[in-house]
């Protein structure tokens, strides 16, 4: 047990003691009797039992036909409520590092505001020339951005033709996506195989690989990417050596943000 004893004057006891009840089960004691709860936690039965059975009010505990007790999947909120707390450039930071890292080039977390693309966190570990006028606040038009297309593949199709027909839509180069139905049909490949690829379609040469990042609710809030140039990477090379390393990484992003797939 946890030594819950403190003197100071703001110190609430059965707080602490509340806590210790629900830190008793571990894998080893998924379910506990009250006297094993009060073996464990070093709290007497009574004032165990009067602990637990408030837990079972509040939807903490649950109290089984055997008389034992278990934790309910509410616990797992305190973990939501924590991750969703945090900022998720912070959480994207190391593995973006990691990721330039790896392989020496530019990687990137943006979310999407209203028909743009805005960079939130970028790591440009490999100084590159090409791209450095891009940085945390940049905003890109997101039809033409692997970032732009992992951002909407996921949201629903009514949501997406509102944003195209609200944007002033460019051809920056002959192979910018242009009208909706192609737009929708990229989107289409995107989904199903569970990334983003851009290439050329914003500036000439440029090539990258996105993938979406969600919440726990399975709702679109970012999108990851590597950026690279024709001049150093084959499209053959994004996808046997970048993608396994973004796949990596999102789905590490993924898992801090609570995303069960």
């Amino acid at each position: 047990m946890t030594n819950v004893n403190n003197n100071s004057n703001y110190f609430v006891q059965s707080v602490a003691k509340g806590f210790e009840v629900l830190k008793a089960f571990d894998a080893r004691s998924s379910t506990l009797s009250l006297g094993e709860l009060a073996q464990k936690t070093g709290i007497n039965k009574a004032t165990v039992r009067r602990f637990a059975l408030t837990l079972v009010d509040l939807g903490y505990l649950n109290l089984m036909n055997d008389n034992r007790f278990q934790l309910s999947p509410k616990v797992l909120d305190l973990g939501h409520h924590f991750i969703e707390s945090l900022n998720l450039p912070d959480l994207v930071l190391p593995i973006l590092e990691s990721m330039a890292t790896k392989l020496k080039e530019s990687t990137n977390l943006a979310v999407l505001d209203g028909s743009e693309v805005v960079y939130v966190a970028r790591v440009n570990a490999a100084e590159r020339i090409v791209g450095a006028n891009l940085r945390v606040g940049s905003r890109l038009p997101f039809y033409a951005t692997s970032l732009g297309k992992a951002l909407v593949a996921w949201i629903p199709a009514t949501y997406r033709r509102q944003i195209w027909e609200n944007t002033n839509i460019e051809a920056f180069t002959e192979k910018t996506l242009v009208t909706f139905e192609k737009f929708e049909e990229n989107l289409s490949k995107c989904r199903l195989q569970g990334f983003a690829y851009g290439d050329g379609e914003l500036d000439e040469g440029l090539r990258s690989i996105a993938m979406p990042i969600f919440n726990r609710k399975g709702e679109t809030i970012a999108a990851m990417n590597i950026s690279t140039h024709t001049l150093r990477t084959t499209k053959e090379s994004i996808f046997e050596t970048y993608l396994p390393v973004l796949k990596e990484g999102a789905e590490k992003l993924n898992r801090q943000t609570a995303y069960q797939g």
